[in-house]
């Protein structure tokens, strides 16, 4: 071939003809089985950690103006319960008490409640006036501030009411039960007011 010259293929290394006129140094030079093929990407194998933050990822927080004009709620999930609250016309006031853990050197040394219920109102499907914490996601920390504030406040834990996401949460339950929490599940809440409430999320 006049003008020819050998080249090899810049992914198998095959050689190749080219002619010397057309090609240009800035080209890579592919045969034709390797250019018809498709680029596969590699799967990479990725290792997601778990941590306090993106057990939050999904929750929707923010102030919701049906519910309270300045509270900003951490969670679709608080704000529905506050929504109960109201259907119900029982006072309420969302995280205002902070309890102090003195003595520990290790975190947490706070715990802030979510709800404290008003009043001597009796309450239906196991809702109760005092405090109330709802825990969509029940974590080792969430586990351990529970335990201390049992600890430093045993009159406030016993009239404390702890809103389990959902019944087959097994290990929440066991939890509860073994500190002596008194708890009801958000799920079941769910299934009765979400059809009574418009602005339900």
């Amino acid at each position: 071939m006049v003008g020819s010259r050998i080249v090899c293929c810049g992914v198998c290394g095959k050689e190749l003809f080219y002619l010397g006129d057309g090609y240009k140094m800035a080209m890579k030079i592919v045969c034709v089985d390797c250019g018809d093929k498709k680029l596969v990407k590699r799967k990479t194998k990725t290792k997601t950690i778990r941590t306090a933050a993106s057990n939050f990822a999904r929750t929707k927080k923010g102030i919701r103006k049906d519910v309270h004009p300045t509270y900003s709620f951490r969670s679709a999930t608080e704000a529905n319960m506050a929504r109960i609250f109201q259907y119900l016309k029982v006072k309420w006031k969302y995280e205002e008490r902070a309890f102090t853990f003195d003595g520990y050197k290790s975190k947490p040394h706070l715990y802030i409640m979510d709800f404290e219920l008003l009043g001597k109102k009796k309450l239906p499907d196991g809702l109760k006036t005092g405090w109330i914490e709802v825990k969509g996601y029940m974590d080792a920390p969430s586990r351990n501030k529970l335990r201390r504030y049992k600890k430093c406040y045993p009159d406030e834990a016993a009239n404390t009411l702890i809103i389990i996401y959902t019944k087959y949460r097994k290990k929440d339950i066991e939890f509860c039960n073994k500190l002596g929490y008194e708890h009801i599940f958000y799920d079941v809440l769910t299934k009765k007011y979400k059809p009574l409430i418009p602005t339900w999320e």
